[in-house]
């Protein structure tokens, strides 16, 4: 049940919220819109009617207007986004110490934010939130490096794990760099858009935690240490096993600081005329 209902109050009859519908599901029937039983399966679950009513009339999902935080006079300045995005930065420098599990939360609530295909909120936010458990499956995973290393079992493009498990012998760890938190998202393979979904929602979480003081790295080694030596490794982080686990994000509080932004202007930009 979507439990669509209009404070007759408040309402205006301003008729935003039918036409800003994705499935042109509310109509007026009557004085004010409501949704029909027999339509409300065709419901995105997007919460635009909720988010455009000017007056707050609408409720919808257990969700409240006035739990709801106004945007008008709430948003980053201009510059203040500008500087978040080109101030953000890879780090693989983390301090040996746990993040808040509040602040963590917060962060993948604000990643569970993040647009997916058909609106459908497929993903699974898998997270390693002591460092601790990070140590655990870090050696695990090591030591399946290792077994493949000694047998001779790595193949030719993933080479570069026999210099990683000599580094790892020496006390180094470049594969996790040695973050005390993990990130996995993951999505049902049958999905729209796994990847897609996934990628996005990994760079809410990224933009957040940078925004919190946090460093964050994107580890396709960690990937591929997963997906290539650790046969077991969605049972060991409990990703089901129909998900797809496209990427994997290394976070924690960092031991570096930077000082300033870097402009990528090399970055190719093709204007298309026709």
């Amino acid at each position: 049940m979507l439990d669509f209902k209009v404070d007759t109050e408040k309402c205006i009859q301003c008729n935003q919220c039918v036409t800003d519908c994705p499935a042109s599901i509310i109509r007026f029937e009557g004085e004010y819109p409501t949704i029909a039983p027999s339509r409300e399966e065709r419901c995105l679950r997007c919460l635009h009617c909720l988010a455009i009513c000017p007056t707050a009339a609408i409720s919808m999902l257990n969700v409240e207007p006035e739990d709801c935080v106004q945007i008008k006079g709430n948003l980053p300045s201009e510059k203040q986004l500008e500087t978040l995005m080109r101030g953000r930065r890879s780090v693989r420098r983390f301090k040996q110490e746990n993040v808040e599990k509040a602040l963590i939360d917060r962060l993948i609530n604000l990643a569970a934010n993040a647009p997916t295909a058909k609106n459908a909120m497929p993903l699974q936010f898998t997270v390693v939130d002591d460092i601790k458990v990070m140590q655990k499956i870090s050696d695990y995973t090591y030591g399946h490096i290792a077994t493949a290393v000694r047998e001779h079992r790595v193949p030719k493009e993933l080479a570069h794990f026999n210099a990683f498990d000599k580094v790892h012998t020496g006390g180094g760890d470049i594969v996790f760099r040695k973050a005390p938190h993990m990130l996995v998202v993951s999505s049902p393979t049958a999905g729209s858009s796994p990847m897609v979904d996934i990628a996005i929602a990994l760079t809410h979480f990224d933009l957040a935690a940078t925004n919190a003081g946090l460093g964050s790295l994107w580890c396709g080694f960690a990937l591929q240490a997963f997906m290539h030596f650790v046969p077991d490794y969605k049972e060991l982080l409990g990703i089901p096993e129909d998900h797809h686990a496209a990427y994997v994000l290394m976070f924690g509080k960092s031991s570096v600081r930077y000082t300033r932004t870097v402009d990528r202007k090399f970055q190719k930009i093709h204007h298309v005329t026709l």
